[in-house]
């Protein structure tokens, strides 16, 4: 096959092209630190990337979740906790008001501080975080109980809502606990408490065992409090460690190896001057050079 001058001009023109194109590549690469910047670089590559941002982004919402849900629980275990003090000092003031020796005017004095707790008690069970009233199942904008006079207070006043919180693809985990459940043993305790020594009687047996319930009951809310954080701080632990083996994959996958990206931009642009001076010299040549 003969070669014309017009084959030669085309093949440089396209070798000069190609040459141009691996340099503009590697330039976008070096100056983005990415490898990957538009679907075309490479779709296998872009379509994982893709699933990974997915994967990175569910992740993100999981631990915003497992934030949320922490926050809750600890203002729970920090009103539970005041809680409990309030009726272990009722117990103390119960065995003390069931000396007979006492007279009224005492039980007066014992029942003037169970006031105070029954108030202090209804205010943990109306503990909030931000605007929500954690104790109140879905009603999270009304408190789930109300003072009603000194030492008085009203029914429970929200619902039976079961909050839960995905931490997870697959897993969820129970946040709420019911006011009703958890706090209205211990009212309704200070309140009989309260009309014992209100009748200037020693304080009944059974109020005490009463008292001794509801301490029990808030333990046990506690105790399920505590598991429940221990399991978000693990959830927590898992969420970060597949944060970063994910955040570690998308980084192999689109992130540009600097040192091997600079050598390959060196040689390319050393190849390319070569091939432009070579060019050059070749296409000086004329009909005028033969004829010499």
């Amino acid at each position: 096959m003969r070669v014309s001058e017009s084959m030669l001009y085309d093949a440089a023109n396209t070798s000069l092209s190609g040459q141009l194109t691996t340099l503009q590549s590697l330039t976008e690469k070096i100056s983005s630190a990415k490898e990957l910047n538009r679907p075309s670089d490479n779709p296998a590559d872009v379509r994982s990337a893709v699933g990974l941002y997915d994967t990175l982004a569910q992740l993100t919402q999981f631990g915003r979740n497992i934030d949320t849900a922490t926050s809750t629980l600890s203002a729970m275990d920090g009103a539970l906790s005041s809680a409990a003090d309030l009726i272990q000092r009722a117990n103390e003031l119960a065995i003390q008001g069931a000396n007979a020796t006492l007279d009224a005017g005492d039980r007066q004095s014992i029942a003037a501080e169970v006031s105070q707790l029954t108030e202090a008690m209804a205010q943990d069970a109306n503990a909030q975080v931000g605007n929500s009233y954690i104790f109140s199942g879905f009603k999270t904008d009304t408190p789930a109980f109300q003072v009603t006079g000194p030492g008085q207070v009203g029914p429970y006043q929200g619902d039976n809502g079961v909050v839960i919180a995905r931490v997870g693809p697959s897993s969820t985990m129970q946040i709420s606990l019911s006011g009703k459940t958890v706090f209205q043993p211990a009212i309704d305790a200070l309140t009989q408490l309260q009309a014992d020594l209100n009748s200037g009687q020693p304080v009944q047996g059974t109020t005490i065992t009463q008292i001794s319930n509801a301490l029990q009951n808030l333990s046990q809310a506690q105790a399920t409090v505590g598991a429940r954080e221990n399991r978000m701080t693990d959830a927590k632990t898992t969420q970060q460690n597949l944060i970063t083996s994910n955040q570690a994959l998308l980084s192999d996958l689109q992130d540009v190896n600097m040192p091997s990206a600079i050598t390959a931009l060196t040689a390319a642009q050393t190849t390319y001057q070569a091939s432009l001076a070579v060019t050059a010299k070749v296409m000086q040549t004329s009909l005028i050079d033969y004829l010499k």
